[in-house]
């Protein structure tokens, strides 16, 4: 039994298929776990959902921005703009189904060996915090989605300081769990703004480079950050190889930490 990794397939269902072949997937004994953002752009995320719906026995993801904007356009019809892709899962006969199966994955998961989340976890948290605010991202989002998808949408509060009301802090949560790459120099605000590589900026902080964030007891495994690409050190692990914009899409394998790539 073999435990996967994968960075961000964005609807490139081809190179998801090219992978699984590489790895020599068996669905029987395997399983895998996605960074997020298995939808958008990539031209087949219909497909993409539906074969992980379809293989939820031996598969499961965490929820990223891209997959929370199709479950926020599918709710709330009225914030739909042109996306052909979205427009064809929302034509399809099993859209009903693959939108509750998405609307009920998880914001982060936890592994004997690993947290994995989408962009990243905000350093004035504990992990007993992330699995607090994520559990409350889920239960409200699956509550009522018309509601939390119609108030998801904006970039403040920037600081957890700054969080007033319900609505105030499920948006900020959401921020830092999918958007979240760099935090600015005022007292760990969330910079939202900044997508390129990694810089020597006084005025940014790559999230897992905060003072907070030297060690972790276990390594945390992301994507989102197309820019930063295959990314590892002592404690963290960027998946996002920008398969969608041309590059690669990766696998790692959790037992021995081997890559793979197609």
């Amino acid at each position: 039994m073999a435990h996967y990794i994968i960075g961000d397939v964005q609807g490139c269902f081809d190179a998801f298929k090219a992978l699984l072949k590489a790895i020599e997937f068996d669905q029987e004994k395997d399983r895998i776990t996605f960074c997020g953002d298995l939808v958008n752009r990539g031209g087949q995320s219909l497909k993409m959902l539906r074969w992980a719906q379809q293989h939820a026995h031996c598969c499961n993801t965490v929820l990223g921005n891209h997959d929370l904007s199709l479950l926020a356009k599918f709710h709330c019809p009225e914030k739909r703009g042109p996306n052909k892709e979205f427009e064809k899962i929302f034509k399809a006969k099993d859209c009903d189904v693959l939108m509750d199966w998405l609307l009920h994955r998880p914001m982060i998961l936890e592994f004997n060996e690993c947290w994995v989340v989408h962009a990243g976890f905000y350093p004035l948290w504990n992990p007993r915090k992330w699995h607090k605010h994520a559990k409350r991202v889920s239960k409200a989002m699956v509550k009522n989605p018309v509601k939390f998808f119609d108030n998801m949408y904006g970039n403040k509060p920037l600081h957890w300081f700054d969080v007033k009301s319900k609505k105030d802090k499920l948006r900020f949560i959401v921020n830092a769990m999918t958007r979240m790459r760099y935090l600015g120099p005022k007292n760990s605000a969330l910079n939202l703004n900044e997508k390129g590589a990694l810089k020597d900026n006084a005025k940014l902080t790559p999230w897992f480079r905060h003072p907070r964030f030297t060690q972790t007891e276990k390594t945390i495994i992301f994507g989102h950050w197309s820019a930063l690409g295959l990314y590892q050190d002592n404690h963290v692990i960027c998946l996002d190889t920008g398969k969608v914009w041309g590059g690669v899409l990766t696998a790692l394998r959790l037992e021995d930490g081997i890559l793979f790539q197609v």
